[in-house]
Formats: structure tokens, sequence, C-alpha cells
């Protein structure tokens, strides 16, 4: 026999009223002040879902409610039915239990990210369609033109001997298309999107000494480029959701992609593991064309040194944001010679 206190809502009185709970084999008395005792099957009353510190209710024929908070007592009454219901109440009613949970789900989201996101980004992102790539690049192209870009104040003459040593240095390296643009921007840069396009600041023109070094900053693009960099930055950046719907090749994936790969780029810089690949790849293409790898530490040294000597550290910082220059990439660079 197992009794235990209660109030009753009825939905008669405004008020609730205390009750006794006693089961007694398959029935349930039920006592107040006010009326004759009440006897109810025990299967016609149901019990909700024990929740930690909150009163159970206890629904009778009819849609009148009990409350109370004997939970040992409802509970050897009317066990929950539900495996997984019993062990959620076990778990939520210890504290040790709740915050080791926690710290399970917090590891297991850090894993993801660090991990899970990283090593699904490279094989999704080779196989998302060329067209796909070139559309957003072009897109991110017209975004930054919009915003941070401005039309290049280079010659004629300038940008036809760029041009003309760009195309001869791709020509015949592979199947991918490649095409150069030129933009104001204030400061040294370079930037690859995905596509093939390579973006070359006017001031990253006139802070190369010569088709070497100019040559230099290209491959390292193209690097980028072949490496899929700028498509697994946004691939990693926006989680688990839109890799999926990316690797499917769902509309809604690739237009998110094509939206959140501006700002990616922008504020994101390349991991080192990016810029080795890149690096690498820009030493072995300069050697295929009879360049040395020297003019890429050439530049880096150079501009480095002018932030010393000028104490404007501005455009270097802007340059070394997405591309980060190490003694340990120069000495790497000297080394390929």
């Amino acid at each position: 026999m197992t009794a235990f206190e209660g109030v009753l809502f009825d939905g008669v009185r405004a008020a609730g009223l205390p009750v006794q709970v006693e089961a007694q084999g398959d029935d349930v008395l039920i006592a107040d002040a006010l009326d004759p005792p009440r006897r109810i099957a025990r299967d016609q009353i149901s019990a909700d879902a024990p929740i930690p510190g909150v009163p159970r209710l206890l629904r009778l024929p009819g849609g009148a409610l009990i409350e109370t908070g004997a939970h040992d007592a409802v509970a050897s009454v009317w066990p929950p039915k539900d495996i997984i219901a019993r062990a959620a109440f076990a778990i939520e009613s210890r504290w040790w239990a709740v915050l080791t949970g926690l710290a399970l789900t917090a590891g297991s989201v850090w894993l993801i990210v660090a991990f899970a996101l990283p090593l699904a980004a490279e094989p999704v992102s080779r196989r998302i369609s060329p067209k796909v790539e070139a559309f957003m690049g072009k897109q991110t192209l017209a975004f930054l033109d919009r915003t941070i870009l401005s039309p290049s104040t280079l010659t004629d003459e300038e940008t036809d001997k760029r041009q003309n040593a760009f195309a001869e240095f791709v020509n015949g390296e592979d199947a991918q298309s490649y095409w150069l643009e030129f933009r104001h921007a204030g400061t040294p840069n370079a930037l690859a999107l995905p596509g093939g396009i390579i973006i070359v600041t006017d001031e990253m023109v006139r802070a190369t000494a010569n088709d070497a070094e100019f040559l230099a900053v290209v491959a390292h693009e193209i690097g980028h480029v072949r490496g899929h960099h700028a498509m697994r930055l946004v691939l990693q950046d926006s989680g688990l959701a839109v890799l999926m719907t990316a690797l499917a090749g769902d509309a809604v994936g690739t237009t998110v992609l094509a939206a959140a790969l501006p700002a990616v780029l922008l504020r994101t810089r390349y991991s080192r593991q990016f810029e080795s690949e890149a690096d690498d790849y820009a030493f072995a293409m300069l050697k295929r064309h009879g360049q040395s790898p020297q003019a890429f530490a050439d530049l880096l040294r150079r501009l480095r040194l002018s932030e010393h000597e000028t104490g404007d550290s501005h455009s270097l910082r802007q340059y070394l944001s997405t591309h980060p220059a190490t003694e340990e990439r120069i000495q790497r660079a000297e080394e390929q010679r």
C-alpha cells in the first residue's frame, strides 16, 4: 500500500483542494475533507513524465488533475514504461551526470569543428562542380568590387606586360583556367578566388621589383586555387548542414556558400597547412618555368624590411592577414632555389 498527499484541481473550485491518495491493489482511493472518498481504477489514471524539481501531475478521468511532489510514491504506483524516459529522469536527477553530459556535448562540438569539418571539407571541395566554383568566384569578385576594391590605376603598358607574362606562365599548366584581375586597394595584396580568378592589387604590382617576383606572387595564389583553399575555408566556416548540401549539389547550399565566401576570405587567415601547400605548388611551378623561388623570398623580405624602415606596418599587415609571412617560409623558399 502506498499513500501520499496532493492537491486536486477539478475545474469547478477556484482553488486546489488538498487530498490524500492511497493505492490499494488495482484501485486508487482519493479522499478530501469535503467530499466522500472516490475509488478509481489505477489504470484509468495517467502520470506525466517525471522532471526533477517539478511536481508530478496525475490526470483523472473527466479532466481533473492532482498535483503532488511525492515523486517516489508516484513512480512506485505508475512506473515509467518508457526506458528512455526512465534513463532521462535518472540522469537529470544527478547534477554530476548533467555536468558530464554538457562536457561531452561541448567536447563533441569541439571535435567536429576542429577535426571533422576540416577533414570533410577537403574531399567535398574537390567534388564541387567547376561551374559552381566559377559562379562563386565571379560573385565574390563582384562583391569585392562593390565594397573594398576600386578599378585599377595601372597604365595599359603595365597591365599588358603582366598579362603577357601571366599568360605565358600558365600556358599548358593544367586543365584549370586562370585569369588575372588588377584592382586598386590602397595596399599590396593578392587573392585567389574559386574558379581560377587571381586578383593582384596595383600596389602589389608596384611592390614587385621584376617579373620574377610578380610571377612568384601569382604562383602562390595559383597554389591556393589548386588546393581549393577558399572553398575549404568557407565549407569549414559554414558548418555541417551547408557542407552536406554542397556535397549533394543543393542550390540553397551553393547560394549560402557564395554569400559567405567574401566574408570568410576577408576575415580568416589561411592555416599553416594551406600556406605550405600553396608555397610548395608555387616553388614547383616556378622551377618548371625556369624561375627561382628566391624571388618569392626576396619579395617577402623586402616587404618586411619596408615595415621596419618606414614604420608603416599597415600595408604589410593587410597582405599578411591572409598570407602570413614567417622566417620559416622565407627560408623554405631559399632552400628551393
